[in-house]
Formats: C-alpha cells, sequence, structure tokens
C-alpha cells in the first residue's frame, strides 16, 4: 500500500490525466525542479506537494483516511457492546452448561479465524469488486472523485488483503475484549455454578477434554478444574468448584479468543507494512517526467503561439527571494508559493506609492529577487507600469512579475495578457502566466492536435 506522500503523487497523476487545474503550473513546477539533487521518485513526491500550494490535496486525503479511522472506531464501539450485550444475556442463569456457554463465546470467533487461515493458505482473492469503495461511494467534485479512484486503484493491490485481515481481526479483538470484560464483571458480583451434560461423551473422554483444554490456561497461571471437579459437575452444580470454572472460562477466553486473533493481526500488521510499495513509475505519465529532467529545458516563455511577444529568458539568482503584491491584496495569500521552486519572503502589499518607495529603498541597499504580482484582468496602466519598472530596477537579483487572474482563460483575458507580454517584452521585465490560464491554454493546445 502506498504511505501518504506516495498517495499524494498518485492523486496527482489521476487530476492531470484528467485535465484539473492546478493552484500552481505543472510545467514551471516541473521545470524548477530540474537541477535539484534526489531521486526521481523524491523529486516527483516533491513536485506533487508544491502543485498542491493551497494544500486542498493533502486535507483531502487527510479527511478520507480521518473519516475511515472514525468508522472503525464507531464499528469497534458498536462490536464491542454487542459482545458484551450477548455474553450477558448467555449469563442470565446462575447454573450454567459451561460447554455451552464456551461454545457460544468463542464458538463463531473460532470458525472465522480458520475460515481466515484457509483463505490465507488457499491464497483466496480478498478485495473483490464488489467491496470495493468505488462500488459504494461516490465523489460530487474532481478532487474526492479521484480520492475514489486512488482508492479503489489500492483496493486491487496484493497488499489489501493483509488490510482487510487487520481490519477483521481488530474488530473481532474488540467484540472479544467486550465478552472478557462482561464475563468478569458478571463473575464478581454474581454467584455462578457450572455444569456440563453430554450424551455421547464418558466420564473419561470428557475428563480429558477438560484436561486438553485446560493446559495453556494453567501455564497462563489461571485455576483450571480438577479430574474430580469435573466428574462432579456432570449435571451438577458444585458451588465448591465454581472459581476452578470460571478460571477456566477466562482462561480460554484469552489463550483460544484474544491471543490467537492479536497474533494474526500482528501478522497482517507486519505484512502490510513490509509489502509498502513504491510509486509505479513505469507508467507513461511519469516516465514523460522523468524524460523532462533528464533533458535539456529550453524557457517555456519562448514558445508560445498565442503571444507575440519573446518574454526576456528567467534567471534564478542566490540572492534572497522576496515577493510584493501591487495595488491591493491578493484573494489567496499564498499566491507566491512554490513559485519558480523557490520560497519567497511574503513582503505585503505595495499598495501605495510611500510603500513602493519603502520597498525600493531596502532593495537598494539589500540585494534581492524580486517576484512582484499583479493583476492580469485589466490593460496596464502607467502607473503600475512606472512601479514594476522601479520596483525591478532596485532589485538587485532581478525581477519577476507573476500575472494573477482568478477567472479561467478566455477572449478577454487572452487580450490582456497580450498587452501586458507586450509592455513587459519592451521593458525586459520576466513574467509568468497566470497558473490557472497558463493550464487551460496548454490543454486547449493539445485538445486541438
Amino acid at each position: 500500500m502506498l504511505n501518504r506522500p506516495r498517495k499524494l503523487a498518485e492523486l496527482v497523476r489521476i487530476l492531470e490525466e484528467r485535465g484539473y487545474i492546478f493552484p500552481a503550473d505543472p510545467v514551471r513546477v516541473g521545470e524548477s525542479l530540474h537541477h535539484i539533487d534526489g531521486g526521481a521518485e523524491e523529486k516527483i513526491i516533491r513536485r506533487a506537494q508544491m502543485l498542491d500550494r493551497n494544500g486542498l490535496l493533502q486535507d483531502t486525503l487527510a479527511r478520507a483516511e480521518g473519516g475511515v479511522k472514525w468508522l472503525w472506531v464507531f464499528a469497534a464501539a458498536l462490536v464491542f457492546t454487542s459482545g458484551f450485550s450477548a455474553t450477558y444475556l448467555l449469563m442470565e442463569n446462575q447454573g450454567l452448561n459451561f460447554f455451552l456457554l464456551l461454545t457460544g463465546v468463542l464458538g463463531m470467533n473460532t470458525l472465522m479465524l480458520f475460515i481466515w487461515l484457509a483463505s490465507v493458505c488457499l491464497r483466496l482473492k480478498s478485495g473483490t469488486r464488489f467491496s470495493s469503495p468505488s462500488t459504494w461511494l461516490r465523489g460530487k467534485d474532481p478532487v474526492n472523485q479521484a480520492v475514489l479512484r486512488l482508492y479503489a486503484d489500492e483496493w486491487q493491490q496484493p497488499a489489501t488483503r493483509w488490510l482487510i485481515g487487520a481490519t477483521s481481526h481488530s474488530l473481532w479483538l474488540s467484540t472479544l475484549f467486550g465478552m472478557l470484560v462482561s464475563v468478569l464483571l458478571l463473575l464478581l458480583v454474581r454467584q455462578y455454578t457450572f455444569n456440563w451434560e453430554s450424551t455421547l461423551l464418558s466420564n473419561a473422554a470428557s475428563v480429558g477434554a477438560v484436561e486438553w483444554l485446560s493446559w495453556l490456561p494453567a501455564k497462563s497461571g489461571f485455576p483450571v478444574p480438577d479430574a474430580q471437579a469435573v466428574l462432579q459437575g456432570r449435571l451438577n452444580s458444585n458451588t465448591a468448584d465454581a472459581r476452578a470454572w470460571s478460571g477456566l472460562l477466562l482462561g480460554s477466553i484469552v489463550c483460544y479468543g484474544i491471543l490467537p486473533r492479536f497474533f494474526a493481526w500482528l501478522v497482517c500488521k507486519i505484512l502490510l507494512k513490509t509489502g509498502s510499495r513504491a510509486l509505479p513509475l513505469d507508467k507513461p505519465y511519469y516516465q514523460n517526467i522523468i524524460r523532462g529532467w533528464q533533458n535539456k529545458i529550453t524557457d517555456a516563455d519562448t514558445q508560445r503561439e498565442t503571444v507575440a511577444a519573446v518574454a526576456p529568458k528567467i534567471a534564478i539568482s542566490d540572492a534572497p527571494k522576496w515577493a510584493v503584491m501591487l495595488e491591493t491584496e491578493w484573494p489567496d495569500s499564498a499566491w507566491f508559493r512554490h513559485a519558480l521552486g523557490q520560497d519567497w519572503l511574503d513582503k505585503g502589499c505595495a499598495d501605495s506609492r510611500d510603500r513602493v518607495a519603502a520597498l525600493t529603498a531596502k532593495l537598494q541597499a539589500n540585494p534581492a529577487q524580486l517576484l512582484i504580482g499583479v493583476r492580469a484582468d485589466t490593460v496596464p496602466d502607467r502607473g503600475v507600469l512606472r512601479q514594476i519598472v522601479q520596483l525591478a530596477e532596485a532589485a538587485q537579483g532581478g525581477a519577476v512579475v507573476q500575472l494573477l487572474s482568478e477567472q479561467p482563460f478566455s477572449d478577454g483575458l487572452e487580450n490582456s495578457l497580450t498587452h501586458w507580454h507586450a509592455v513587459l517584452a519592451e521593458r525586459k521585465v520576466a513574467w509568468l502566466n497566470p497558473p490557472r490560464a497558463e493550464q487551460e491554454m496548454r490543454l486547449g493546445r493539445e485538445k486541438a492536435v
């Protein structure tokens, strides 16, 4: 099974293959990781984390895992209560038939444990299509649909049998603990007597059966009935031997119910952990990303078909990275996160001449590379352009304009971007298109091919 970071990478793959628009541009993010050290899987996971700039995908995965955990808690509480109540009803009478009570408490558990062992030995498939989450859950939005697809794919993996086994054993353990608590509580507050009956078994056979049953509980320190107590208990209820029979009942629940289930659960957890798989890097999606890192990257802004202006090449300097928003605050406060694969220091919003002048002075005194956020929905005016040029000239490490837009790509936005590209290219200022518009333009070109 996949761990959380790998699940995020797989979720990004599913969404990107379905044409999902991410908060950050996948192409730009991929380019920024080209020269970063690390293995292919490590870089792909880092790429997925950078694409999930607003944390929506990770939050969705966390909610899904949290929902499963709470569902298990509810189910465990339900079976604990059921086990407690069923045992309470079985011990309603003060005179108890020991073998009938023991069968009622451990019979179904033992049968289901042997069925699980048989399924493991025969290698029967556990993750059937009928039980896959995609058959009984439906997502409303693209992210939830992709999460369901992710878990449906996980359900088909060989390690699913150990996940199902561990869950089943944990629920049976909850049931057995409910039974144990009920038995212990009733034995503490009530006086019971035990007997046994049989038409086919002789006294000697019954003594032998009880001795065999008592061996492990006796080794574990539980009191058990001796041969004389067994003989006297046939069709009779003896108060003097009740403590020994009670010890055998408690010991049997622990030794033949709880311990085997615990060891089965432990085996499933170990096999599930050792069965953790890596990302399927042989998929075409991952191979395309890896080939892009292995090949020489050319600046994407020089290859545009929709704009006539050629953007100056973006160079990443060693100077500290600052980010500032011009005119007004942007609704997404994390608009600068992972831009060009860098960690930018938020310098707030330069919404007045005084603030622009103050930031200019700081840039002149402190070498830094500046990322300037600008609204791209309107045609650029002279005042904004003067501020951009002023800040770009003061930024000793270079400046890049991040064009921002909340609206989907359209003719109106395309016209605005064309104007921005022209005036920025004229002033030799590099730019980045709005991530959403950039992805929509790329998807449109891919569909047209």
